[in-house]
C-alpha cells in the first residue's frame, strides 16, 4: 500500500485501519509488520527505549510527527501514537488443525476487542464471526483487544452452516445458550480433540431454531441473583475451563 496515501477517518469500506496507542502499534509491528505502511507520532510522545522507532527502522516504514493528524483520527484526546496498516480480508484461512471461537452476530466492539484479548491469552489463535456483527477492523475493538488483535485470525461467515461446511469435520461443536443440555462444570472434555465454542449477540444470543441440531447446548451454572453473565466474561469462563 502507498505510504503516502492520504489519511481519512476510519470507515469500514477503507482497505487500510488504524492501532491508537503504543501498545497496539508495538503489537502490530511485532506480529505484523508487514501490514504497517505508516506510523504517526505526536510532539507529546516520549519512548524512552525508542521500541516503536527501532521497529519502524527495522521495517522501513515511513514515520511523522504530525499533531493534527493525530488529532483527525483519534477520538481521544490522550492518543500520541498511531499506526495505519492494511486490511486482510480474503486471504484469511482459521487454521483447520486448532481450536476456535465462533460469536454469531457480537454487536458491541468493546466487547469484541475484550473477547480477542482472552482468546489470545489461553492460546485461542481463530475467530469465526457469523452475520454481519462488530467489525473487528475498527480501532475501537483494536484498541480494546490491547493490540491482541494481531495475533489470532478473525474471518467473517454468512451462516454458521457456511462455517461448518469448511471447519465442522473432525471437531467438537459446543453451543453456549441458557436452554441448554448439558452444564459447563459437568462437561467431561477430552483434551485430545479440537472444538469450537459458539457464543450468541450480546441481547438476543443464540436462535434456538438454527443451532438446536448443532454440536452440544452447554450453560454456565451461576447463581439466581442474575439471569446471564455479559457476553466477554461468559467467553473467558469458557475458555478457562477447556483450557484448565
Amino acid at each position: 500500500m502507498n505510504p503516502e496515501i492520504k489519511l481519512r477517518t476510519y470507515k469500514k469500506e477503507l482497505d487500510y485501519s488504524y492501532a491508537l496507542g503504543a501498545s497496539p502499534v508495538i503489537e502490530l509491528l511485532q506480529n505484523r509488520p508487514g501490514d504497517c505502511f505508516r506510523i504517526i507520532f505526536s510532539p507529546l510522545y516520549s519512548d524512552r527505549e525508542n521500541k516503536i522507532k527501532n521497529l519502524c527502522g527495522k521495517y522501513k516504514i515511513l514515520c511523522e510527527e504530525n499533531q493534527r493528524l493525530i488529532n483527525i483520527l483519534s477520538p481521544k484526546e490522550n492518543c500520541y501514537v498511531i499506526a495505519a496498516f492494511k486490511k486482510r480480508r480474503e486471504n484469511i484461512d482459521l487454521d483447520l488443525n486448532k481450536s476456535h471461537i465462533i460469536l454469531d452476530n457480537p454487536s458491541d466492539m468493546g466487547n469484541l476487542g475484550t473477547i480477542i484479548r482472552s482468546c489470545a491469552g489461553f492460546g485461542i489463535e481463530n475467530i469465526a464471526v457469523i452475520g454481519a456483527g462488530a467489525d473487528a477492523y475498527n480501532p475501537k475493538v483494536i484498541r480494546s483487544s490491547m493490540g491482541a488483535f494481531f495475533r489470532v485470525n478473525i474471518k467473517y461467515f454468512k451462516s454458521v452452516y457456511d462455517y461448518l461446511d469448511i471447519y465442522g469435520e473432525g471437531r467438537e461443536i459446543y453451543t453456549f445458550t441458557l436452554n441448554a443440555d448439558y452444564s459447563l462444570s459437568e462437561l467431561e472434555i477430552n483434551k485430545k480433540n479440537i472444538y469450537s465454542l459458539i457464543f450468541g449477540n450480546e441481547s438476543s444470543g443464540l436462535d434456538y431454531n438454527i443451532y438446536k441440531k448443532i454440536g452440544r447446548s452447554i450453560i454456565i451454572n451461576h447463581s439466581d441473583k442474575i439471569d446471564s453473565l455479559n457476553l466477554p466474561v461468559a467467553v473467558g469462563v469458557a475458555l478457562f475451563w477447556f483450557n484448565k
